[in-house]
């Protein structure tokens, strides 16, 4: 009874693929034809035959090339504004090519190309960023008012390249909630932010390099507690 049946999908599914080859054939021969055969039936340009047949056929080609080139392109715009429509009710209308975001969930899996893994020179004001995703602190960034929750942190050791995440240059983070992330630090970095409780360092801190703290960028400014400086002098008595 199955083979009969698979037998009959078959014949159907043959039938079908027949059917698509002769229509793509006979639809094009058709478009050729048919004006050939209409400008030979009405005389039109009869002085030029055969040549106006045989142009009129060639303007029917045409012009059927065209309708297919046009249907092709509104189902590629249509599909577009689909995705676009998809997109922006999943990400909450953000747009990836603006500067400043403000008061947005921002889901980083939509937002980065992973073509691309790169963010620079980006500011988020009161943002939810939501992973899961790696996020690398190259350079130049800075961290205010983090909303409550923990980080997962990792410090890198400085000697490898950071390649499974997106690296973040120039950028600026206020008021944000990060949700789902993990934050990756350079060496020098991490001494620097150690003691920040919403970060949970899930690996070891390496040894700090040899550079002075006042050549290291300033990646979380209010964030780190300011030691009241010793009085000197006069004062000091």
């Amino acid at each position: 009874m199955f083979s009969k049946f698979n037998q009959f999908l078959s014949g159907i599914e043959w039938r079908l693929s027949l059917g698509a080859a002769i229509w793509g054939i006979l639809f094009p021969a058709t478009s050729i034809v048919l004006p050939a055969w209409a400008t030979w039936a009405t005389g039109i340009l009869s002085a030029y035959s055969p040549f106006s047949w045989v142009a009129a056929g060639f303007l029917g080609l045409f012009l059927y090339a065209g309708c297919v080139a046009l249907y092709g392109f509104g189902q590629g715009r249509a599909v577009r504004a689909r995705y676009d429509a998809k997109f922006m009710a999943a990400t909450g209308g953000v747009d990836p090519l603006a500067k400043v975001f403000e008061g947005k969930r921002i889901f980083l899996n939509d937002f980065i190309l992973p073509s691309n893994p790169f963010v620079d020179g980006k500011t988020f004001v009161d943002c939810e960023i939501v992973g899961p995703a790696n996020l690398f602190l190259q350079s130049d960034n800075a961290i205010n008012n983090v909303q409550p929750g923990t980080v997962d942190a990792v410090a890198l050791s400085g000697e490898r390249q950071f390649f499974n995440g997106a690296s973040l240059r120039n950028c600026t983070f206020r008021g944000c909630k990060f949700l789902r992330v993990t934050l990756f630090f350079g060496p020098q970095e991490a001494h620097l932010i150690r003691q920040l409780e919403w970060l949970n360092w899930i690996t070891l801190i390496p040894p700090a390099p040899a550079l002075s703290e006042s050549s290291a960028p300033s990646l979380i400014e209010d964030q780190t507690a300011k030691t009241p400086e010793e009085p000197t002098g006069e004062k000091a008595r």
